[in-house]
Formats: C-alpha cells, sequence, structure tokens
C-alpha cells in the first residue's frame, strides 16, 4: 500500500484540494489563468471602446445633422440620434470598470507562484496603460476649465 502512494507521488500527482494535481516541470510551465483574463480582458474591452466610439459618430451625426449651430436643444432630446449618443457614452464609461477589473486580474495574476508571468504583465501593462491615459484626460480637462474661468 505504502509502495502505491510512493509510486503515485514519484509520477508527480499530488493530491490537493481533492484530485490529483500535476506538480513540477508541467505546471511551472502553465500560463497563468488570471493574466490571460487580464490580457483578453484589454483587448476585447479596447475592441469594445473602438466600437462604441465608431457608433458615437455615426449616432451624433444623425443626431446633428449637417449643421450643428441650428440646433434645439429641445428637438436634440427627441432625435433618435441622442439614445444611441447616451448608450455609447454609457458604454464607454462602463469599460473603465472592464479596464479596473483586467488590472486587477493581471496584478494578482503577477503574484501567482509557480506560474508563468507573461500574460499578467501584458494584462497589467495594457490595463494600466488605458487606466493612466483616462487619468491624465480628466485631470487635463479639470485644469483647462479651470484656465477658462
Amino acid at each position: 500500500m505504502a509502495s502505491v502512494e510512493r509510486e503515485s507521488l514519484s509520477l508527480g500527482e499530488n493530491m490537493e484540494h481533492g484530485g490529483p494535481v500535476r506538480v513540477g516541470r508541467e505546471r511551472e510551465n502553465r500560463h497563468s489563468r488570471m493574466g490571460i483574463a487580464s490580457f483578453v480582458i484589454s483587448i476585447l474591452t479596447t475592441v469594445l471602446v473602438v466600437v462604441l466610439f465608431v457608433v458615437a459618430s455615426v449616432a451624433g451625426a444623425s443626431a446633428f445633422g449637417s449643421d450643428p449651430q441650428s440646433i434645439d436643444p429641445q428637438s436634440l432630446q427627441d432625435s433618435p440620434g441622442f439614445v444611441g449618443l447616451a448608450l455609447a457614452g454609457f458604454g464607454i464609461l462602463a469599460c473603465i470598470f472592464f479596464y479596473l477589473l483586467g488590472l486587477a486580474l493581471g496584478v494578482a495574476g503577477i503574484f501567482q507562484r509557480r506560474r508563468k508571468r507573461l500574460f499578467a504583465i501584458l494584462g497589467t501593462a495594457f490595463n494600466g496603460l488605458v487606466l493612466l491615459v483616462v487619468v491624465a484626460l480628466l485631470a487635463f480637462g479639470v485644469v483647462a476649465s479651470q484656465g477658462a474661468q
């Protein structure tokens, strides 16, 4: 009986969390799942932001027409393009949440032991860079509005 246990452990299997888990070289070579999720979130959210900007551009063009100076505020609110602009704006705000989620997963993936950290580092860098740009644009807007007064 004891030889069977030693034999299974020498084959690289260990009973953790109720099931066999590979240890050794095979486990060390796997990428962090949280890192992969962070990287995928950064790519998909960026694609979503681009699509939302295109939707906002089309909705804005249909809402404002050819002459933006002759817009009546009441007719703008009744326009179907206004709804498209509002939905695109809310979608872009929701994307900030996805970038924060991707950043958190990337940081968690960096600290995982015995896993490759490539996708965790890439996901953290991409998500962090986008969030840094958003914060910089917000700060620039605040400074610009203070200077205009």
